[in-house]
């Protein structure tokens, strides 16, 4: 490809990590914004539960759909609709939410139906557009826009609220962003074909009627390994990303500014644990160090077993600590363990999220959608239950969020132990 194809495409892989910025400002918005919300309308912890949750209702029902639509309509497409889609519910939400809690939760069901597409389709058009020898560094760019859009939305949305006209103005603002990203996607990339490579096998093999098997997928136990980690790390992501704000303006007695700009460090140690891992992950592998099974397993058992005593620790000091004898101390010691378990966290990029391909490249995405479905239910689970928990037991955080997160870490990493990297051939 010529110096100006090169460009167009990296061109294309900025833009999908741009439009992966949004997808994360659009779900950390609820998180900061729910707080004054909560006390505008009189929410209680069960309702905020549920209003945090509603955006996965959407993300769960366009999984596996986004995949098939992908693939019929194409990535480039389907991403186009699935922001615009994601960005008209989130533009509506300050209407909504004054029409009351039926109207709020529809939109925010909106967003998650966008959202829902957005993986698959953006895995289409990197597939697609993306030789293999430049794929691993275009799926880090693109994808790496998810913890970028979670830092981003935790540091820009409490000026916006105090600044620019309450917290409505983090709606409109974010709302408005992706119908702008839209246009430049429509002009630009949405109908140009000069960046897709020939046609792969894998997409030729889908147009002729590619038969999926599903019961193969069932009865291998390395599947449901994935299945379990990916459950377990979205009930974990996800449900600290939606309460971590609060619990610190809840828990610590930290403002809502405060308690934004702190939940920023956990994600921060996140991004900068990951520039160092697939690096490390890759020359284990080469210098035939560790197998690629053991990096795996290995990866999984430091991003959830650390995480676990982490986050038990943090239940422990929180249950002994009344909001009124928190110190800066106190603040900086919740803080420090979140950081560590965010941190540990990235190693998940050179476990779970590369076991699907170890399995079968052929299937990787398939099996990705049927993961990420349980995933998304998980989340759906976690913003939730979190809320009633807090309602059930008169708002102690350690047993609503804490420690549940805790034994789904501890159960996951003794099931990852009978995961194997070896190729299945799931046609035989």
């Amino acid at each position: 490809m010529s110096e100006g194809g090169q460009k167009k495409r990296w061109g294309m892989v900025f833009a999908l990590f741009v439009a992966f910025v949004l997808c994360n400002l659009d779900k950390v918005n609820m998180s900061v914004a729910i707080v004054p919300m909560a006390e505008s309308f009189g929410w209680t912890a069960t309702q905020k539960g549920l209003v945090a949750s509603a955006f996965f209702w959407g993300y769960s029902f366009t999984q596996i759909p986004g995949g098939w639509l992908a693939s019929k309509y194409g990535g480039k497409s389907v991403l186009f609709w699935g922001v615009v889609l994601w960005s008209f519910g989130t533009l509506i939400a300050p209407w909504c939410a004054a029409l009351g809690m039926p109207w709020l939760l529809a939109s925010r069901f909106l967003v998650g139906l966008g959202e829902g597409v957005a993986p698959s389709a953006a895995t289409g058009v990197l597939a697609k557009g993306v030789p293999p020898s430049q794929r691993s560094k275009a799926v880090t760019t693109a994808f790496g826009g998810l913890d970028v859009g979670s830092l981003t939305g935790l540091l820009i949305a409490p000026p916006i609220i105090f600044y620019l006209g309450g917290w409505a103005a983090v709606f409109y603002l974010f709302g408005v962003l992706g119908f702008i990203w839209g246009a430049w996607w429509f002009a630009s990339f949405m109908n140009d074909s000069s960046t897709d490579m020939k046609e792969a096998p894998l997409a030729a093999g889908a147009k002729k009627g590619l038969s999926i098997p599903w019961a193969a997928f069932f009865r291998n136990p390395q599947f449901w390994a994935l299945t379990v980690a990916h459950f377990t790390w979205n009930y974990f992501s996800y449900g600290l990303l939606a309460w971590l704000p609060s619990f610190l303006a809840s828990a610590m007695g930290v403002t809502l500014s405060k308690s934004s700009f702190l939940s920023i460090l956990p994600y921060l140690s996140t991004v900068i644990v990951t520039a160092t891992i697939a690096p490390l992950a890759g020359k284990l592998e080469a210098d035939k160090t560790l197998t690629r099974t053991q990096i795996r397993k290995g990866s999984q058992t430091l991003c959830f077993g650390v995480g676990a005593v982490m986050l038990t620790a943090i239940g422990l000091i929180v249950n002994a600590t009344p909001v009124a004898a928190v110190t800066n101390q106190t603040i900086a010691i919740v803080i420090g363990l979140l950081s560590v378990t965010f941190g540990f966290a990235a190693f998940i990029r050179t476990g779970l999220f590369c076991g699907h391909q170890d399995l079968s490249p052929k299937y990787a995405s398939i099996m990705l959608g049927v993961t990420n479905t349980a995933a998304a239910i998980a989340s759906t689970l976690s913003t939730f239950f979190t809320g009633l928990f807090l309602s059930m037991t008169g708002g102690n955080w350690a047993y609503s969020l804490f420690f549940p997160i805790a034994v789904l870490q501890l159960v996951s990493v003794f099931v990852f132990l009978i995961w194997k990297s070896d190729p299945v051939d799931f046609d035989a």
